[in-house]
């Protein structure tokens, strides 16, 4: 279990945070949010896992970021269906432009990325809702023997 979140972490943050990162600024020369959000939460995913904050700290990382990632996700596909679910003036009643008919908190909600953010979220739920009941059997295997 330990070891399929450290590769779900590792290509958060290798693929999704780090290439995109390193295109996005090879071609415009400035990170986006997007990138960032990624880059920053795959590391932080995976430097929570590497080190023995892992017992502490990874499940509710997890939970957080599962549910942070997974409801952008189903916002922006239930966005590309039709369901309106950031009115138009939204950007004008929100002074500090977090939310708008393309983004929430710098998360896009166009189709390619609502779909990587459901994926990642639903993942990361998986492995937060998950890491308490694999230590408890791992934990009785290693006292039977």
């Amino acid at each position: 279990m330990i070891w399929a979140r450290a590769v779900h972490y590792w290509l958060w943050f290798g693929l999704f945070g780090g290439l995109s990162t390193f295109v996005i600024l090879r071609t415009r020369g400035v990170p986006d949010p997007e990138s960032l959000w990624l880059l920053i939460t795959g590391a932080v995913g995976v430097v929570v896992g590497s080190t023995g904050l892992a017992g502490r700290f990874a499940r509710p990382f997890d939970t957080v970021i599962g549910l942070l990632f997974m409801s952008l996700g189903i916002l922006g596909l239930l966005h590309q269906i039709g369901y309106i679910v950031v009115p138009a003036n939204a950007s004008s009643v929100d002074t500090a432009n977090t939310v708008n008919q393309t983004a929430i908190l710098g998360l896009s909600l166009t189709l390619p990325y609502a779909l990587i953010h459901t994926l990642l979220g639903v993942t990361s739920l998986s492995h937060g809702l998950r890491a308490g009941k694999a230590g408890a059997v791992s934990e009785a295997h290693s006292r039977a023997a």
